[in-house]
């Protein structure tokens, strides 16, 4: 009796919102989560606050995750010199959290990740160095479709001459995790970039893609392209970007930073020329699978810089820039285009509202604020202004 009364009450402290115990043993170290100490109500508050010092302006509406656990739909685990497998040390490039349990992803990632470790280990696959630039694991990543229940592994390592034989040790741990997952990769890593993708990519168990969903839309995701990091807050976003849009069906809409297409797929449904801009080649591979998927037929990708195009002439503009946010020559493109609705969806709300003063400063105005949080337990926050002429 008494343990159930203990377990019930430690349930309803760990989901509520007003009453909260840190459930995670790595806080406070862990890069991952920096507010979970705070209640989400606390959280929320906190995110708003920090809304208002940046823009100096309060948002009209605060979208909570419909998730705050176990909502992200990719995660990068490094490995370290002494077989951690996990998530770096909060400021620290250098030092490397050995993680057993995170709430993050999902539990099944955490299983994944677990015997990922004990098979490195087990098999003595050296690990990666990331000071001398030694070794041979470097990450493994794992991606997930929330709402269609698929998942990728993909393995980075440095490179090697030995290829069959890492693809058959590797396929032996595909083995172990086989009932997990959909897509396997292994990816190669040459630079010393401490980065978690790279330039060889070598499907394992010839499933190439797995699918997501968002409103009506099927997305595929890959080993690299792009895709918003929380799928239950992706949704909302774009079904906002949808309604802000107001798109006509003679409206010129451009989406800048399009990655493979999770706006303009949407967008095409209303407009007959949409046109998606994105300088990756994988973003651009992907956006041809979504499109067709989709059987989507008036959407037009260009391959190229947003800064090297020679004109935009657009009469709405979509922008979900890196956290760098636009560029002046950018800016200046888009304000030269005459645009009537600019939409701005960012991540990084202090470069956001850089760019979002030199477009005031040109004759537009705010029209809509609004604070979506994609990132429970994090600083981080993600915002969408729309802006009229």
């Amino acid at each position: 009796m008494y343990s159930f009364a203990i377990s019930y009450i430690i349930y309803y402290f760990k989901h509520s919102y007003y009453f909260y115990i840190m459930i995670c043993k790595y806080f406070n170290k862990c890069g991952g989560c920096q507010i979970q100490n705070l209640s989400y109500n606390k959280q929320i508050e906190y995110k708003i606050n920090k809304f208002i010092e940046i823009f100096n302006l309060e948002p009209d509406e605060v979208i909570k995750s419909p998730k705050i656990f176990y909502y992200r739909n990719r995660m990068d685990y490094a490995v370290g010199k002494n077989y951690e497998v996990g998530l770096k040390e909060y400021k620290k490039w250098y030092s490397y959290i050995d993680i057993d349990e995170c709430y993050l992803q999902s539990e099944e990632s955490n299983i994944i990740r677990n015997r990922f470790r004990d098979f490195i280990i087990n098999n003595k696959l050296e690990p990666w160095n990331n000071i001398d630039h030694t070794g041979f694991i470097r990450y493994i990543v794992i991606r997930e479709g929330k709402f269609t229940n698929e998942r990728m592994v993909n393995i980075v390592t440095s490179n090697t001459e030995n290829i069959e034989y890492y693809k058959n040790i590797f396929l032996e741990f595909y083995k172990e995790i086989k009932k997990y997952v959909n897509s396997f990769y292994w990816t190669i890593n040459n630079t010393i970039s401490d980065v978690s993708y790279g330039d060889i990519n070598y499907n394992l168990n010839n499933n190439n893609y797995i699918k997501e969903k968002a409103l009506d839309n099927i997305y595929y995701i890959s080993p690299n392209n792009f895709y918003q990091p929380n799928s239950y807050t992706a949704e909302i976003l774009l079904k906002y970007v949808k309604e802000l849009s107001n798109i006509k069906e003679n409206d010129i809409v451009y989406d800048l930073y399009s990655g493979s297409g999770f706006y303009a797929i949407e967008l095409s449904k209303y407009s007959n020329y949409v046109y998606a801009i994105d300088n990756s080649i994988e973003n651009k591979k992907m956006f041809e699978v979504n499109k067709n998927i989709n059987n989507i037929k008036n959407l037009r990708f260009l391959l190229s810089r947003v800064e090297d195009i020679e004109k935009i002439s657009a009469d709405k503009i979509i922008v979900d820039p890196p956290r760098s946010g636009l560029g002046k020559g950018v800016i200046k493109k888009i304000i030269n285009s005459y645009p009537k609705d600019i939409i701005y969806i960012s991540c990084y709300p202090e470069t956001q509202k850089r760019d979002i003063d030199y477009f005031i400063n040109a004759g537009y105005k705010i029209n809509n604020k609004i604070l979506i949080d994609q990132f429970p337990n994090t600083f981080h926050m993600e915002t969408i202004f729309t802006l009229k002429k």
